[in-house]
C-alpha cells in the first residue's frame, strides 16, 4: 500500500466517527420525537422543574454516546501517533547508520595517506 493510500485511509477512518455519531443522533432524536407524539405527550406543557428533568433525562444518552466516539476517536489518534513516532525512530536510525557509514569511509582511505 502507497504512503497516499495509506494517508486517504486514514482521513476516511478519521470521519468515520463523527458521521457515525451524526446519524446515531439524528436516529435517536427522531425516535425520541415519535415516541413523544405516539404518546401524545408536549414537553411544552411540562413545568420548569418536569422540563429540566425531561431534558436531562433525554440528553444524556447523547452525551455518553458522544464521550464514547470520543474516547474511539482519541484511542485511534494516540496509535496513530505512536505509529508516526516508531517511523521517526526508524528514520533517525537509518540516517545515523548512513552517517556512521559515510564517515567511515571518508577516515579510512585519507586516514592511510
Amino acid at each position: 500500500m502507497s504512503e497516499d493510500t495509506q494517508i486517504l485511509e486514514e482521513k476516511k477512518e478519521r470521519r468515520r466517527l463523527p458521521q457515525i455519531g451524526l446519524a446515531l443522533t439524528a436516529l435517536y432524536l427522531v425516535g425520541l420525537v415519535i415516541y413523544l407524539a405516539v404518546q401524545g405527550q408536549n414537553p411544552t406543557d411540562l413545568r420548569l422543574n418536569e422540563l429540566g428533568d425531561f431534558l436531562g433525562g433525554v440528553s444524556s444518552p447523547l452525551a455518553f454516546l458522544w464521550l464514547v466516539l470520543g474516547f474511539f476517536q482519541q484511542s485511534r489518534e494516540i496509535r496513530l501517533s505512536n505509529k508516526a513516532l516508531h517511523l521517526q525512530a526508524r528514520e533517525m536510525r537509518r540516517s545515523v547508520d548512513e552517517h556512521r557509514r559515510l564517515a567511515g569511509d571518508r577516515s579510512g582511505p585519507e586516514g592511510n595517506a
